[in-house]
């Protein structure tokens, strides 16, 4: 998992080669749901606020997206990533974003 959210991040912002948003996609997401906070992070990111295309009217109802980023921030302020490979200034965002979609 902590290669995979690495590696997908990479791909989403061209780090070290080509952008590959949909392969970055793929990557994070996998290793949200194999534990990783950073992956948890970088889809409630994508979710709340509109990045790589995922929150989209076309792609997703805004409300669908405020869904899908409180599901995955929730993961991580609460504590249930068991990859904890996130930096400390991520963590700290992540709260209040989750209660910035709460209200």
């Amino acid at each position: 998992p902590f290669g995979m959210a690495a590696f997908g991040e990479y791909l989403l912002i061209g780090c070290g080669g080509p952008k590959n948003t949909s392969l970055g996609l793929i990557y994070i997401t996998e290793a949200a749901h194999l534990g990783s906070d950073l992956g948890a992070y970088l889809l409630g990111d994508a979710f709340a606020h509109g990045k790589y295309g995922v929150a989209e009217e076309r792609v997703l109802p805004p409300s669908t997206a405020r869904v899908q980023a409180r599901f995955w921030l929730k993961k991580i302020v609460e504590g249930e990533c068991k990859v904890n490979h996130l930096a400390e200034e991520c963590l700290a965002e992540a709260a209040p974003w989750l209660r910035e979609l709460n209200e």
